[in-house]
């Protein structure tokens, strides 16, 4: 009994030194950037993916243009982003990208949209995109120039380092200027919460961060945005397998 005892206790032994070892040997992929991509794509199917890959992955969740200069820094495997390549370029260097740019390859996995919202007392809920433009560039500045009520409008936008901040201003504004009085915030998600709270307010965001118990999607124009992977050159063997499993996942 006590032999039999011991052996149970050696196979416990060795099943736990091989779990540590293969857990020693997991590799980490480091995916840096745009909380859209984080929210839309990673979280989903995160553990989906290191499940089919045997790879673990570090998140830092920010915004493109920061996750593109911690990709040409060397700090990620992959930058996340939420918008075009060229979008994503002007965002990096809105956050301050001063080094050269290597070779820069864009893999979409899947595409989303931007939406625009308002406070739900508010009567405005369609506009076009030429409307919209005047009212982030500061052209027209209140509700009444619109049919709605005699009120200011404050317009919320991402952080200037965001992608989908400079898709907005690339697609819908012409590449126009916003207005001094665009109010940037420090997270997407918080331009929900702002025009939630303010019956003046407005601002585009992704829709996977729209709470439709707090605010409303304005009727217009659709703008659909791709979510992905930004490599340096072609992108690993680790790589091309995140990202087969990451598109794999998100078509089940």
């Amino acid at each position: 009994m006590k032999n039999f005892s011991r052996l149970q206790s050696s196979i416990l032994a060795v099943a736990m030194i091989f779990c540590l070892a293969r857990a020693a040997l997991a590799e980490d992929v480091k995916l840096n950037g745009a909380a859209s991509v984080v929210t839309d794509l990673v979280a989903p199917h995160r553990a989906q993916v290191e499940k089919a890959t045997g790879y673990k992955l570090v998140i830092d969740k920010s915004n493109a243009g920061k996750g593109l200069i911690d990709l040409i820094d060397g700090k990620c495997d992959a930058a996340m982003a939420s918008a075009s390549l060229d979008a994503t370029m002007k965002a990096a260097k809105s956050a301050g990208l001063t080094k050269a740019v290597p070779d820069l390859k864009l893999h979409v996995i899947k595409k989303t949209e931007v939406v625009f919202i308002v406070h739900p007392s508010n009567p405005v809920k369609s506009l076009t995109w030429e409307q919209i433009k005047d009212i982030h560039t500061g052209k027209i500045s209140n509700w009444k120039e619109l049919g709605g009520k005699d009120l200011p409008i404050t317009v919320y936008t991402d952080a200037k380092a965001s992608a989908t901040r400079g898709l907005i201003k690339q697609v819908v504004m012409a590449d126009s200027e916003y207005a001094a009085g665009a109010k940037a915030v420090s997270f997407v998600k918080e331009v929900n919460d702002r025009v939630a709270t303010d019956a003046g307010g407005i601002g585009g965001l992704g829709l996977g961060f729209v709470d439709p118990a707090q605010v409303v999607i304005v009727a217009t124009q659709k703008i659909e945005r791709p979510l992905g992977f930004i490599t340096v050159g072609a992108p690993s063997a680790t790589m091309r397998k995140i990202m087969d499993a990451f598109k794999a996942a998100s078509n089940n």
